[in-house]
Protein backbone atom coordinates (compact mmCIF):
# COMPACT_ATOMS: atom_id res chain seq x y z
CA UNK A 1 0.00 0.00 0.00
CA UNK A 2 1.28 3.74 -0.86
CA UNK A 3 0.89 6.25 1.34
CA UNK A 4 1.83 9.06 -1.23
CA UNK A 5 3.06 8.88 -4.74
CA UNK A 6 6.66 8.30 -3.51
CA UNK A 7 6.14 6.59 -0.40
CA UNK A 8 5.08 3.15 1.01
CA UNK A 9 3.86 2.12 3.99
CA UNK A 10 6.12 -0.92 4.38
CA UNK A 11 8.96 1.53 4.01
CA UNK A 12 7.40 4.18 6.59
CA UNK A 13 7.02 1.21 9.12
CA UNK A 14 10.82 -0.12 8.83
CA UNK A 15 12.65 -0.52 11.12
CA UNK A 16 16.10 -2.79 11.90
CA UNK A 17 15.39 -2.46 15.51
CA UNK A 18 11.79 -3.79 15.08
CA UNK A 19 13.09 -6.48 13.34
CA UNK A 20 15.87 -7.52 15.36
CA UNK A 21 13.87 -7.81 18.48
CA UNK A 22 10.98 -8.84 16.86
CA UNK A 23 8.41 -5.96 17.27
CA UNK A 24 5.99 -5.64 15.01
CA UNK A 25 5.54 -2.35 14.36
CA UNK A 26 2.12 -2.05 12.40
CA UNK A 27 0.15 1.21 12.34
CA UNK A 28 -3.82 0.96 12.65
CA UNK A 29 -6.19 2.67 10.59
CA UNK A 30 -5.72 6.62 12.46
CA UNK A 31 -1.91 6.21 12.24
CA UNK A 32 -2.84 5.40 8.97
CA UNK A 33 -4.68 8.20 7.69
CA UNK A 34 -2.18 10.59 9.13
CA UNK A 35 0.85 8.97 7.80
CA UNK A 36 -1.04 9.46 4.36
CA UNK A 37 -1.51 13.15 5.26
CA UNK A 38 2.15 13.86 6.24
CA UNK A 39 3.25 12.28 3.03
CA UNK A 40 1.54 13.83 0.67
CA UNK A 41 2.22 17.21 2.54
CA UNK A 42 5.45 17.27 3.79
CA UNK A 43 7.61 14.51 2.11
CA UNK A 44 5.95 14.60 -1.61
CA UNK A 45 6.46 18.73 -2.22
CA UNK A 46 10.57 18.23 -0.11
CA UNK A 47 10.58 15.20 -3.21
CA UNK A 48 9.39 16.95 -6.18
CA UNK A 49 11.85 19.90 -4.72
CA UNK A 50 15.15 17.66 -4.49
CA UNK A 51 14.31 16.03 -7.96
CA UNK A 52 15.33 12.46 -6.55
CA UNK A 53 14.54 9.06 -3.78
CA UNK A 54 14.85 10.56 -0.15
CA UNK A 55 15.08 7.97 2.45
CA UNK A 56 12.71 7.75 5.19
CA UNK A 57 15.37 6.52 8.21
CA UNK A 58 12.87 6.16 10.46
CA UNK A 59 9.15 7.18 10.16
CA UNK A 60 5.89 5.29 12.53
CA UNK A 61 7.37 3.62 15.46
CA UNK A 62 4.92 1.47 17.71
CA UNK A 63 5.08 2.77 21.26
CA UNK A 64 7.72 -0.21 22.43
CA UNK A 65 9.52 0.53 19.35
CA UNK A 66 9.56 3.77 20.62
CA UNK A 67 10.55 3.05 23.98
CA UNK A 68 13.48 1.09 23.32
CA UNK A 69 15.21 3.35 21.20
CA UNK A 70 15.05 6.05 23.77
CA UNK A 71 12.34 7.95 21.57
CA UNK A 72 10.15 10.89 23.80
CA UNK A 73 7.12 9.49 25.07
CA UNK A 74 5.27 11.90 23.20
CA UNK A 75 7.06 11.31 20.00
CA UNK A 76 4.92 12.19 16.91
CA UNK A 77 6.38 9.14 15.12
CA UNK A 78 4.23 6.73 17.40
CA UNK A 79 1.16 8.56 15.94
CA UNK A 80 2.24 8.37 12.50
CA UNK A 81 2.80 11.87 12.49
CA UNK A 82 6.60 12.07 12.11
CA UNK A 83 9.23 11.19 9.60
CA UNK A 84 13.18 11.62 9.81
CA UNK A 85 15.07 12.09 6.43
CA UNK A 86 18.36 11.03 5.28
CA UNK A 87 18.49 14.73 4.01
CA UNK A 88 21.11 16.67 5.28
CA UNK A 89 22.40 20.29 3.43
CA UNK A 90 21.68 23.21 5.53
CA UNK A 91 20.17 25.02 2.47
CA UNK A 92 17.65 22.39 1.71
CA UNK A 93 16.23 22.56 5.73
CA UNK A 94 15.84 26.33 5.22
CA UNK A 95 13.68 25.78 1.75
CA UNK A 96 11.72 23.59 3.44
CA UNK A 97 10.86 25.64 6.46
CA UNK A 98 10.12 28.27 3.93
CA UNK A 99 8.25 26.62 1.47
CA UNK A 100 6.25 23.45 3.56
CA UNK A 101 3.68 23.06 5.77
CA UNK A 102 4.63 21.17 9.19
CA UNK A 103 4.36 21.27 12.60
CA UNK A 104 7.90 20.90 13.68
CA UNK A 105 11.05 20.83 12.18
CA UNK A 106 14.24 19.63 13.59
CA UNK A 107 18.13 20.68 12.31
CA UNK A 108 19.66 17.28 13.81
CA UNK A 109 22.78 17.65 15.40
CA UNK A 110 25.31 18.30 12.34
CA UNK A 111 27.37 21.44 12.30
CA UNK A 112 26.28 24.56 10.49
CA UNK A 113 26.78 23.48 7.19
CA UNK A 114 24.92 19.71 7.41
CA UNK A 115 22.84 18.21 10.01
CA UNK A 116 22.96 14.48 10.45
CA UNK A 117 19.48 14.70 9.60
CA UNK A 118 15.67 16.24 9.44
CA UNK A 119 12.94 15.78 11.55
CA UNK A 120 9.85 16.72 10.20
CA UNK A 121 6.33 16.27 11.39
CA UNK A 122 2.79 17.62 9.97
CA UNK A 123 -0.50 17.57 12.34
CA UNK A 124 -3.59 18.40 9.56
CA UNK A 125 -4.98 21.56 11.18
CA UNK A 126 -3.06 22.33 14.07
CA UNK A 127 0.91 22.96 12.80
CA UNK A 128 3.02 25.18 15.24
CA UNK A 129 5.33 25.77 12.38
CA UNK A 130 7.82 24.87 15.23
CA UNK A 131 11.62 24.98 13.43
CA UNK A 132 14.09 23.99 16.38
CA UNK A 133 17.98 22.69 15.86
CA UNK A 134 19.12 19.35 18.03
CA UNK A 135 22.58 19.98 19.92
CA UNK A 136 24.37 17.72 22.31
CA UNK A 137 25.66 19.83 25.36
CA UNK A 138 27.58 17.74 28.37
CA UNK A 139 26.11 14.44 26.46
CA UNK A 140 22.29 15.32 26.83
CA UNK A 141 19.91 16.21 23.44
CA UNK A 142 18.96 20.14 24.08
CA UNK A 143 16.47 21.40 21.63
CA UNK A 144 17.13 25.30 20.63
CA UNK A 145 15.52 27.72 18.19
CA UNK A 146 16.86 27.35 14.61
CA UNK A 147 18.51 30.25 12.65
CA UNK A 148 18.08 29.95 9.03
CA UNK A 149 21.01 31.14 7.02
Amino acid sequence: MNLSKHVTIDEFCYSPTAIKKGIHNVMNAIQVKKAIQLCENVFEPIRKHVGKPIKISSGFRCYQLNKLIGGSSSSQHTFGEAFDLELTDRKLFDWIIKNVEFDQAIYEFGNDEHANWFHISYRKGNNRKQVLRAIKIGGKTQYIPYKPL
